[in-house]
């Protein structure tokens, strides 16, 4: 599992959005147990967590594990894993392998969402040398249109409608 790098290093969490796992009869039951014992306000990465935090293998969460709200962020530091390289919107997507709605307040792309509030929460725009950037903003909105198109034209796994974009 990677690490939740949007909330690194204050918090050494796993993310749950991609977990590599050899099912056995005797797991699956240890997840049922603590899924039952678990608390009104724990999520699968909560539990992922409680079971797996000191033993899990942590794979890189660069390319692994890219949130849609990291185009609208204004800080990449967590994500590069430097502050020295720049934040280059097409080349992260290109390098990602898996792309996870998580935007808030921005609802998930099965939820309708106002036009106000894409207009509103969208990424701005950059200033680079002079001239408007809007490479991230475009990229953003694709991911959402692209949703919408694929799931109006034919509809999609329960699976991938509950989770994120595969790159």
């Amino acid at each position: 599992m990677p690490r939740a790098y949007w909330l690194f290093p204050k918090e050494k969490i796993l993310s749950s959005q991609l977990m590599l796992v050899q099912p056995s009869e005797v797991e699956f039951d240890r997840i049922m147990k603590q899924m039952e014992s678990s608390g009104r306000n724990d999520y699968d990465m909560e539990i992922m967590n409680q079971l797996y935090a000191d033993s899990a293998m942590i794979l890189p969460h660069r390319p692994y594990d890219l949130l849609t709200g990291e185009f609208r962020s204004d800080n990449h530091q967590n994500y590069l894993g430097t502050d020295r390289e720049e934040f280059d919107p097409v080349a992260i997507f290109n390098e990602a392998k898996y792309l996870h709605f998580s935007d808030w307040p921005v609802p998930k792309p099965w939820i309708a969402m106002a036009e106000g509030v894409r207009q509103d929460k969208q990424p701005k725009c950059e200033n680079k040398n002079g001239q408007e950037d809007c490479t991230a903003r475009e990229l953003w909105n694709g991911f959402y249109s692209d949703f919408t198109q694929r799931r109006t034209v034919r509809p999609l796994s329960r699976l991938y409608i509950e989770t994120s974009l595969i790159c």
